[in-house]
């Protein structure tokens, strides 16, 4: 794998400062969960305050995320990144090219060719995640849907002398101060960070001085607090990829799509992105499957992050709110029960690598149960390593599965087969996931996305059968 970046370092300050438990699971697959411990905090509530400062909606975020981690955590960018980085050259073997630009790209029956500023690159697919402003998304001539939001907010991320200063501020809040409306939140362990709508009339220019930028954080924060790490104006805009392949070129993060960032989801959508790509094209590369895998990439992404965006920009649309009596009517509606809270995070979309049973299960996420197997325990992926994985509430799945398809699954899938009656379910949310759906046997992929659920373990041979069919559809002639 080679990574082609501009710039000569890592991007030194702050943007994204929230992700999910998904996230998590993901980073816990890359063995760096650890080590971006001392960075990261639990974010468990997200408070909204109306223009009198009384609660207008409460986000409670406290529970267990089905992946096995906190639902949502702040955290400070660059110091991930760094961790991140490293890992990808050390752990994974990543070269990565600096102070390399992008310039062009030619597509061919078997492979692409990108004209880079320091030569031609020869590779057999590209992903673009190159940013808002994405070139490979522009050679491939794909277009955006805009779906309707754009508003301009100074972000301005500070970095308090002590912390302790501002515990007593809420970890995230949301004021839908139609005066001004603005976000406070926390930046990880060390960071704060708040965010201000720009007013009829105000530009970026304006706020060019930091002391204009003070006054804003005055209600909070004095200079001599803290230090200024951050100041910059974005417009948050709502748009997405018609789609997200064009034969040998993939789109991920924010060259696929952009949202608001009121519901923290920008950068959990591209690494969901790229945790579904990687599957399919680790599959590919391996021969498991041919290129025909990835057409399912784009629905089942596309799906998701629509929703995201559509929830964002509703969410938006809440806190944007300049009109003082729009503003108390919909504050009453919130407080009223009348307006539902956002909606979690949908499963992947249709049309993608499922089984097509009516289960309640197909296609969102798996939980991730702590396990004790083998004499280890911890989370199951920890325990396991698994690429895809078959959990069963009891019985013997080997027996019922027979050789043949034990082999097919273990050989080209690295597939984990395991019954809880013969590992120990530590903390007891696997037996409750199962035993809550109604489900005796369940398959999730390598993204940690359920492919199908058997009522019976007898009907879990033709769950295994329909996954090996499926993947026969893709399956690479030079296998």
């Amino acid at each position: 794998m080679i990574v082609v970046e501009r710039f000569g370092d890592l991007y030194g300050l702050p943007r994204a400062i929230r992700f999910d438990g998904e996230v998590m699971r993901i980073f816990q697959r890359l063995g760096i969960a650890e080590e971006i411990r001392e960075e990261i905090c639990a974010a468990d509530r997200y408070s909204w305050y109306g223009a009198d400062g009384g609660l207008i909606l409460d986000i409670d975020a406290t529970a267990q995320h089905p992946s096995g981690w906190r639902q949502s955590y702040a955290f400070f960018q660059p110091a991930v990144e760094r961790v991140l980085d490293q890992a990808v050259r050390e752990r994974f073997g990543a070269a990565v090219r600096r102070l390399c630009s992008c310039e062009g790209i030619r597509q061919h029956d078997d492979h692409v060719e990108l004209q880079l500023s320091s030569g031609v690159l020869r590779a057999r697919y590209v992903v673009g995640a190159d940013g808002a402003n994405s070139l490979v998304r522009e050679a491939c001539g794909i277009a955006r849907e805009d779906l309707g939001f754009d508003e301009c907010w100074l972000v301005a991320d500070v970095r308090p002398h002590d912390m302790a200063r501002v515990e007593h501020l809420p970890v995230a809040a949301q004021y839908c101060d139609p005066r001004r409306p603005h976000v406070a939140v926390r930046n990880g362990a060390r960071h704060r960070r708040w965010e201000f709508m720009l007013l009829p009339g105000e530009q970026a220019g304006d706020f060019d001085d930091p002391a204009r930028v003070w006054k804003l954080l005055a209600p909070y924060m004095a200079p001599e607090d803290g230090t200024l790490v951050r100041k910059a104006v974005y417009e948050f805009r709502s748009l997405h990829a018609q789609t997200m392949r064009d034969r040998r070129v993939l789109l991920a993060g924010d060259a696929a799509h952009l949202m608001p960032p009121f519901m923290g989801e920008g950068l959990c959508s591209g690494l969901r992105d790229a945790n579904n790509l990687a599957w399919r094209l680790n599959h590919i590369l391996r021969g498991v499957a041919d290129d025909g895998l990835l057409s399912s990439y784009t629905p089942e992404r596309r799906h998701q992050n629509e929703a995201m965006i559509r929830t964002s920009v509703e969410m938006g649309r809440v806190s944007c709110t300049l009109d003082p009596d729009a503003a108390a009517a919909r504050h009453a509606a919130l407080r009223s029960g009348a307006v539902p809270p956002p909606p979690p995070v949908p499963g992947i979309g249709p049309g993608g690598v499922v089984h097509d049973a009516d289960s309640p299960l197909t296609g969102r996420l798996a939980v991730q149960g702590r396990i004790e197997h083998g004499g280890r325990t911890g989370l199951l992926d920890e325990v396991l390593q698994p690429r895809w994985v078959v959990v069963c509430a009891g019985g013997d799945p080997r027996r019922v599965l027979g050789e043949h398809r034990l082999r097919s699954l273990a050989d080209g899938l690295r597939a984990a087969v395991v019954s809880l009656e013969e590992v120990r379910d530590v903390d007891g949310a696997l037996s409750a996931w199962l035993a809550g759906a109604g489900a005796a046997a369940v398959i999730s992929r390598p993204d940690g996305y359920v492919f199908g659920a058997a009522a019976q373990l007898a009907d879990l041979p033709p769950l295994v059968d329909d996954l090996r069919a499926q993947l026969a559809t893709h399956a690479a002639v030079s296998a």
